[in-house]
Formats: structure tokens, C-alpha cells, sequence
């Protein structure tokens, strides 16, 4: 029973289940609305990149946020770090497709910074005119309602098909060929 003097709860008895479920629904709506800020800024981050709104798609990320490529094409970095490399990495991005999403698919996770996203990329290189059809799953991490960690699945061969031009193709040989060649039989 409340002490009337303090109007605070008892601590045992009804009210202590009272307070305890009360508590319990907050955190779930509490996860719930987290859940949901974090699955309505991955589906703003596919309209800025289909809008090729580079710059705004970066601020998405934490000022350290980091995007990862598991399978990235030959010639392409696997991880980039911060808003400068994620900008530069991205920038071109506009120039070399016209592309749109659709199928947006989120699997939920107990953790509500956690998105787990499956969706289609479909449009076009822009410069080679070829269409795109790309299947992507993305793991992405957010904090304080932005991307920290950014994990991106989805193949290549797509990517080199559809935009790929003779220059891009040797550009990637060559960087191929340096990384296998053995530092001892390079020449000055």
C-alpha cells in the first residue's frame, strides 16, 4: 500500500507488479520505436542513394561510421571509414547508375539498433546503358540514430556488367595484376 504521506508505491504487494509491468511495456515500446527509427533511416538511406543525394546519404552515418563490401569488385576497397572516404567512395555513384529499390524486406532482430534489410536494386548503368537488377542483403548497425557499421551483400558481377567499361576493365587488371605480382620482381 502507498504511504500516504509520500504518495510513493509500496514495495511489495500488487503495486510492485504494477511497477514492474509498467516498466517492462515502456522498454518494449522503448525497442519497438527504436526498431522503427532504425528501419525508417535504412529506407531513407535507399531514397538519397536512388536520388543521388550523396552527400545527405553520408550524414546518415556516424561521424566513424564504417561501410563494408564482403564481396567487393576487383579494384574496389572492402571497408570504408568515416565521412571523407565514404563520400569519395560514393560520390561517383550518381554518374555511373540510375537506380531504384523496391522489395524492401526487414528481419527482425532482438536488438532494435540492428537491421537486417533484403531488397532489389533495378535501373541502368548510366554511361553503358545496360540494365541492373541486383538482389542486396545489408546488415547495418545504428547508434543514436545513426550508421556506425554498414554491411553490404550483394554481387558483384552485376555491378561489373552493368557499368563496366573497357576503361574500368583494365583499370581493374592492372590493379589485380600489382597485387599479385611478387615485390621482388618489380622493377624501379
Amino acid at each position: 500500500m502507498a504511504d500516504p504521506t509520500t504518495s510513493e508505491p509500496s514495495i511489495s504487494g500488487p503495486n510492485l507488479i504494477r511497477d514492474y509491468r509498467h516498466r517492462e511495456v515502456t522498454t518494449v515500446e522503448t525497442d519497438q520505436q527504436s526498431r522503427a527509427r532504425s528501419q525508417a533511416l535504412f529506407a531513407r538511406n535507399l531514397d538519397y542513394i536512388s536520388e543521388g543525394r550523396i552527400r545527405e546519404w553520408v550524414e546518415l552515418f556516424d561521424p566513424d561510421g564504417v561501410l563494408e563490401f564482403p564481396y567487393p569488385p576487383p579494384g574496389v576497397a572492402p571497408r570504408f571509414v568515416g565521412h571523407n572516404e565514404l563520400y569519395e567512395h560514393m560520390k561517383e555513384f550518381p554518374k555511373q547508375f540510375d537506380v531504384r529499390f523496391s522489395g524492401l524486406v526487414f528481419h527482425e532482430t532482438t536488438d532494435p539498433d540492428l537491421v537486417i534489410a533484403e531488397f532489389v536494386g533495378h535501373g541502368r548503368g548510366v554511361v553503358t546503358r545496360r540494365q541492373f537488377h541486383q538482389v542486396y542483403i545489408s546488415v547495418v548497425r545504428f547508434r543514436n540514430g545513426r550508421i556506425v557499421h554498414f554491411r553490404d551483400f550483394w554481387n558483384p558481377l552485376v555491378t561489373i556488367r552493368t557499368a563496366a567499361t573497357v576503361g574500368h576493365v583494365w583499370r581493374g587488371l592492372v590493379d589485380l595484376v600489382r597485387k599479385r605480382r611478387p615485390v621482388s620482381s618489380r622493377h624501379p
